[in-house]
């Protein structure tokens, strides 16, 4: 049913809030235009459109799929289905459905037949002037380079990346600079597939123009995730620092350098706001982590970084404990983790401050304070499951540089935690920390890998014995 003139000012209307990002907005007026055109594929569209926006994939596959229905030819519906399963594939741990769902829509979206070779994929691609799908797509394939190897434990080197995905992911990506060559999210995402390739310095210069291009945005696609775990310009200074921080572990006559530009990143990252508690972190451990390659960590400096450590539990100001304690019990919500807690306690300690102001209350108290859509919150909030993540791996890998060893140290709660929160932000921080050898990298993500072992269990009463487990995937 075709719309009247006045509605199709209302629906105009509509569509200017949702690209001015007025969602809410936007969302109830294509709402009561489907009152009088249930079955117009353009407002079905364009509110599952608007609904991925506000991070309601549920909602939002439900009106594109009836968009599609009603028009199967709907390309640009196709291409919004394929962002949807693509951020819900992100925030559900890179389901493989969805993965799947992400790639089929979008090919749709650029005519690319399912039967296609690999030639005629490149000749399509080639041709296409779609560069919104493009970027998406490859965007898409970024997130399968290293999901068989987290899933397997073995994601130690850059020859563990799934290379048809990265190959894929660089053709997409590249086809849609050729078209637009000021395209800020395609850069960015193309220097996280260098990043995880180990391409360091690629990865540096496509942020340097994403940087340049974008500066207005402040803000750095960081990763691929739905939202940037914090909107400002500071999160492209972490991202500059840590990015100095890995060709420490590539460049080796360049590793004083890449150190001095890593602690100036971060320093300035903490000049813009003194309390960024992801730059504190980071900073830390680059400067530790310096000294211990240097030999001159001195027992003077362990004790001034555990001092650091226990300022940041036992400061009031910080909200991370409480913050982690909200993700967790929503995780719990969706996917019972209960045991997995229970484990990491034991492995932390009843004394440790992981395990005093987050694991015990949380074990405690799993249903407290949740909201009544626990897979919603976990969708409209999986920046701060990155946001914890992040924080629990930067204290894992500061706990290691204190101990040395990896077989005493206390870093593996810490780890285990950040994995069962966000295990591919975790694991592909794991993969390219300098902070770890490579043995030291396979040991490290295989003990991590014994709590998600026990998410297997969450439903009987016994707690397995976890040496037992840690034996089982040490032989695997």
């Amino acid at each position: 049913m075709q719309m009247n003139q006045n509605d199709l000012i209302i629906a105009q209307k509509a569509e200017t809030l949702r690209l001015s990002g007025a969602y809410e907005q936007a969302s109830k007026i294509f709402e009561e235009l489907l009152k009088c055109y249930p079955d117009n594929a353009w407002v079905n569209a364009h509110l599952g459109a608007t609904y991925y926006e506000l991070m309601n994939y549920g909602e939002a596959e439900c009106y594109l799929k009836k968009a599609i229905k009603e028009n199967d030819q709907y390309l640009w519906a196709h291409a919004q289905l394929g962002e949807t399963y693509r951020l819900r594939a992100i925030a559900e741990n890179r389901k493989q459905l969805y993965l799947e769902l992400a790639i089929e829509h979008f090919k749709k979206a650029l005519n690319i037949k399912t039967n296609e070779t690999r030639e005629e994929t490149i000749e399509t691609i080639k041709t296409s002037n779609y560069a919104w799908a493009l970027a998406h797509l490859g965007a898409t394939y970024r997130l399968k380079m290293t999901k068989a190897a987290i899933d397997s434990r073995s994601l130690v080197t850059k020859d563990d990346i799934d290379t048809p995905s990265k190959e894929h992911a660089l053709n997409y990506l590249n086809r849609a600079l050729e078209l637009i060559p000021t395209y800020a999210w395609a850069w960015g995402m193309r220097a996280t597939v260098y990043r995880l390739a180990q391409e360091y310095e690629d990865s540096f210069w496509d942020l340097e123009v994403e940087t340049v291009i974008a500066p207005e945005i402040g803000v750095l696609q960081n990763s691929s995730s739905p939202v940037p775990f914090l909107e400002t310009r500071r999160t492209n200074l972490h991202e500059h620092a840590l990015l100095s921080f890995y060709l420490t572990k590539k460049e080796v006559k360049n590793k004083d350098k890449h150190y001095g530009r890593a602690i100036a990143f971060a320093q300035q990252a903490l000049i813009l706001q003194p309390g960024d508690l992801i730059a504190l972190l980071i900073l830390t451990v680059i400067e530790a982590n310096q000294k211990k390659e240097r030999g001159c960590l001195s027992e003077n400096d362990k004790k001034n970084i555990e001092a650091k450590l226990k300022r940041f539990f036992e400061d009031g100001e910080l909200e991370f404990p409480e913050i982690c304690k909200k993700v967790l019990r929503h995780i719990n919500c969706v996917d019972s983790i209960i045991n997995t807690l229970k484990h990491i306690r034991t492995e932390a300690g009843e004394t440790d401050n992981l395990t005093q102001l987050i694991l015990k209350d949380v074990i405690e108290h799993p249903s407290l304070n949740f909201h009544n859509d626990p897979q919603l919150w976990l969708w409209k909030n999986y920046a701060l499951t990155q946001t914890c993540a992040n924080v629990l791996f930067l204290l894992s890998d500061l706990n290691l540089i204190l101990k040395g060893d990896i077989t005493i140290n206390k870093s593996d709660p810490y780890l285990t935690l950040a994995m069962t929160i966000n295990p591919y932000y975790a694991g592909e921080r794991l993969y390219q920390t300098p902070v770890s050898s490579n043995d030291e990298r396979s040991k490290r993500f295989k003990k991590s890998f014994v709590a998600m072992a026990l998410k297997l269990h969450d439903t009987s009463t016994e707690i397995l014995n976890s040496r037992e487990l840690t034996q089982k995937i040490n032989d695997d």
